[in-house]
């Protein structure tokens, strides 16, 4: 496995240098991972409404007064799918591999519509490294809502067309508010209805869509679901399969020259690297953020290293009771190892908040939370892939450099394909990349649903149709992919 990620930038200033390398990468995908860093979410009891209609017509209204600032894209492409038996000194080995070359990009997007920002959202944005002069001055320029002229020129709008045109499957975590910002920044107007924006969903991406958070949620025993701590368990998890000759992934990137401009280097195997009786931070955990991904008490003196809380786990072998978050927890849960793991508070001191999610307010999307920074570091691995376990102490805050969103697409990304490695079904690259061969066709299509025990379908129903501007433009797209195919 590479040591280090490469996310390469993309500004105005050299969209026209890296085109023919990002379009290349969307075509050759397999499937293409998404994320959003957005100006800012709005009232979340609105965009948590529990009529879904109204959420979704909230949710709308969202994407019309605020901004895509930048956009996550990781192109996962499978070049072998290994199946080999091997005898050695020791004996016989098996490899399983699903062999991806992995380009991720991180796209700096300027609304030239009037747009609101939070205040929140900037300061958080800030404090994480994400340089708004750049963004003033360099970002791609764009427009929201439909068409406004004939541009064939080189934008985010025809990038996303793009990936229209190559019809791959599209990878997103926790995604319906992406897939919103989506539609009405690079698309069209939006429908006023869910129905019929999960119509226009379905026939936008034939090849399905994917949320890693609904996998993780109904399909996979896990404590918690939050991006980065399932990035965590999947590395972990993921190298146990490999030594276990199971089916695994394993990721390469781009030759990069390592000092070409607009490219950053990022260590992302640090989980490896780190072991807790070797911690010499002795804080307890923060529950807020184990148990959710974020801490909104700024001044928070307890622990916020996530390697820490994803190896606390695999010490106590924790596990979720059943399918879903829905399900009540065993003993051996989040909650209940954080409690066991942690020093008792001395008397006097305040207590801890409560890990409810009622008690937590959720702003996921607006990354008002505390994350583990993946700035470049030194890793050196061993023979056999693998990073030798250091002592790495850390209280772990800050972003990617300011590029949260091209990390947070690759390891949406990765969540995927160690899932779909996990399933083990898809064991020949001669049978297409399709739900019902890689073992998901009951999970296609699913996105995750904040407080409800079902997901939103992607779907045309029996009482819904696609929305008239959607026909028209999606009508221009594949006529474009048919003049593209016949040249």
């Amino acid at each position: 496995m590479e040591e280090k990620l490469p996310i390469i930038e993309v500004t105005g200033d050299n969209l026209a240098q890296v085109w023919p390398s990002l379009s290349k990468a969307l075509r050759d995908a397999t499937f293409v991972a998404m994320d959003c860093e957005l100006s800012g979410l709005g009232n979340r009891s609105k965009i948590k409404s529990f009529e879904l209609d109204v959420r979704y017509q909230n949710m709308a209204e969202v994407a019309r007064n605020y901004a895509i600032v930048a956009l996550g894209i990781s192109c996962f492409s499978c070049n072998s799918v290994s199946s080999i038996d091997m005898q050695d000194e020791k004996g016989e080995e098996q490899i399983r591999s699903h062999d991806y070359m992995v380009q991720t990009f991180n796209v700096l997007t300027m609304c030239t519509d009037p747009f609101t920002v939070e205040c929140d959202s900037l300061k958080f944005l800030h404090n994480h490294g994400f340089d708004f002069n750049k963004l003033y001055a360099k970002g791609i320029l764009y427009y929201k809502g439909c068409d406004r002229k004939n541009d064939k020129s080189l934008s985010v709008r025809n990038l996303f067309t793009k990936l229209l045109e190559y019809r791959k499957p599209l990878i997103v975590h926790n995604g319906l508010i992406d897939l919103i910002f989506l539609y009405q920044s690079f698309y069209c107007d939006l429908p006023k209805k869910n129905d019929t924006f999960a119509a226009d969903l379905d026939d936008l991406f034939p090849s399905g869509i994917y949320d890693t958070k609904y996998l993780a949620e109904f399909h996979q025993a896990v404590p918690a679901t939050y991006l980065e701590y399932l990035f965590k368990k999947m590395q972990l998890k993921n190298i146990s399969r490999q030594r276990n000759g199971q089916w695994h992934v394993r990721l390469r990137f781009p030759p990069y020259p390592r000092q070409t401009p607009n490219i950053d280097w990022y260590s992302y195997l640090q989980i490896f690297s780190y072991r807790v009786e070797e911690d010499t931070d002795k804080r307890d955990l923060c529950q807020n953020y184990a148990f959710h991904g974020f801490c909104n008490d700024v001044k928070c003196s307890l622990s916020h290293n996530i390697n820490r809380v994803v190896k606390v786990l695999q010490m106590q072998g924790a596990k979720k009771h059943g399918d879903s978050k829905y399900s009540s927890f065993k003993g051996g849960s989040l909650v209940h190892v954080i409690e066991k793991f942690t020093k008792t508070r001395e008397e006097g001191k305040p207590q801890k908040r409560k890990s409810s999610s009622e008690n937590v307010p959720s702003a996921k999307k607006c990354h008002l939370s505390s994350k583990e920074t993946n700035e470049p570091e030194d890793i050196t691995k061993n023979s056999n892939g693998v990073v030798p376990e250091q002592v790495q102490p850390q209280n772990l805050r800050r972003s990617a450099n300011g590029h949260r969103a091209g990390y947070d697409a690759f390891m949406t990304g990765y969540i995927f394909a160690s899932i779909v490695s996990d399933k083990g079904v898809w064991t020949s690259k001669d049978n297409p990349f399709t739900p019902e061969n890689i073992g998901l066709a009951d999970q296609v299509n699913k996105v995750y649903l904040g407080g409800k025990n079902f997901p939103f379908l992607i779907r045309t129903g029996a009482y819904a149709s696609k929305s008239s501007k959607h026909c028209s433009k999606i009508e221009k797209v594949r006529s474009s992919e048919s003049t593209l195919r016949n040249v």
